[in-house]
């Protein structure tokens, strides 16, 4: 019973995140005035293990740090910030790109994911407005609960995949 309430749990947080993922892109789209709307997401990796949060807003499901890039910001200042804001980690340089994803929405939801292990201080374990929880976890290990696509794109990490080009 406690298993499939924490599906039924995940389920809707997914649903969540996509309805404020559309969201936001369709209010980008009719007010931004930007040709693609872009995401990131970061594989923080050391010792074979990775940083994954939970958000206030979607509970039930564990992800990458991430979030959009801002308005002439490169993906790769974005993904600086989100890690900054969501885990407490200051990066200091990205060590390559997992690959590049066209989201749910089409050629205009584009997500880079990129990676490191090159970084510092500690994890924040005081919730925030964002995120409720962070956690680092095993690559063979992760949380029943890792959201689908976070899922592949760590295991594509693991198997060596760079640079790929695909669907999110």
């Amino acid at each position: 019973m406690r298993r499939l309430l924490r599906r039924l749990g995940a389920l809707i947080s997914q649903t969540i995140l996509f309805i404020a993922h559309a969201g936001r892109y369709v209010l980008l789209r009719w007010f931004g005035g930007q040709e693609q709307i872009h995401g990131v997401r970061v594989i923080l990796e050391r010792d074979g293990r990775v940083v994954l949060v939970r958000h206030w807003f979607a509970p039930g499901v564990w992800t990458l740090p991430g979030g959009a890039v801002d308005a002439g910001e490169s993906p790769e200042a974005a993904g600086k910030r989100e890690v900054r804001e969501e885990t407490g980690y200051i990066v200091n340089n990205f060590t390559g790109e997992l690959g590049v994803y066209e989201g749910a929405l089409g050629k205009h939801d584009i997500v880079q994911v990129l990676f490191t292990n090159d970084y510092d201080g500690s994890i924040k374990f005081v919730p925030n407005g964002e995120i409720m929880q962070r956690g680092i976890f095993a690559f063979d290990n992760l949380p029943d609960t890792t959201s689908p696509a976070n899922r592949r794109r760590i295991e594509a990490y693991c198997a060596g995949v760079r640079n790929e080009r695909g669907r999110w």
